[in-house]
């Protein structure tokens, strides 16, 4: 999911100069779309965290990387400015669904003991994501054209990655399953955990989270 996301969105500089150059516009102009859409991005987020918290997490980072894919299919057939500008912003809102926010919730309803080398293995999917398919793009624009990579990648997001997501991630553990906190045969509440800490369903309120020191320090961190 990671992997899909990250490296369509930053496969960018690759369109550029083509693209600049069969329609005649700045680079500036052009690049004016990837800022509106990285605004986009920034401040539709905490929506995509509270859709994620709210509704299966699952269900909305495919969503998003339904609504990035379209749009990618549909940037090879532009023609004009304004719909690379529309576009982009469809895409920035796609990714942010998909975006780690959705990727934290899942893991986090899995992993206990671990989360947080579950969090780094999962969060490779990025890196991973940009080490491939930026030059996936960057040969496709050079052998065949800019409209065909973007169809390659909006096919790859579509066809391969959305296909997956739906058959094998799964949201939270199901009946019968429990995340890797859980300690066979030792009392558990209701809910199947031997103890709150290792129940991904309790933790901080958002509030709670406002009045910790580390909460905005992340937060800084992350807006800068």
């Amino acid at each position: 999911m990671l992997f899909g996301g990250a490296g369509s969105r930053f496969s960018f500089g690759v369109f550029l100069k083509p693209v600049t150059e069969e329609f005649d516009w700045s680079r500036g102009s052009l690049a004016g779309a990837l800022a509106l859409a990285g605004l986009a991005t920034g401040g539709l987020r905490p929506v995509a965290g509270l859709l994620a918290d709210r509704y299966d997490p699952k269900i909305v980072a495919a969503s998003g990387l339904l609504i990035g894919g379209i749009a990618l299919l549909v940037m090879s057939r532009v023609e004009n400015l304004w719909h690379v500008y529309i576009l982009f912003v469809i895409m920035g809102v796609g990714f942010t669904l998909a975006s780690p926010g959705a990727v934290a919730k899942i893991v986090s309803a899995w992993f206990t003991k671990r989360r947080a080398l579950a969090m780094s293995v999962a969060g490779t999917g990025s890196a991973v994501g940009e080490t491939a398919l930026v030059p996936i793009a960057a040969l496709s624009v050079a052998y065949i054209g800019w409209r065909e990579g973007y169809l390659i990648l909006g096919a790859i997001l579509i066809v391969i990655i959305l296909p997956l997501v739906l058959l094998l991630l799964k949201s939270r553990p199901s009946l019968g399953q429990h995340a890797d906190g859980y300690i066979e045969g030792q009392e558990s509440d209701s809910t199947g955990f031997s103890d709150n800490s290792a129940n991904p369903n309790v933790g901080m309120s958002l509030g709670q989270a406002c009045r910790t020191g580390i909460f905005w320090r992340l937060t800084v961190g992350f807006f800068i």
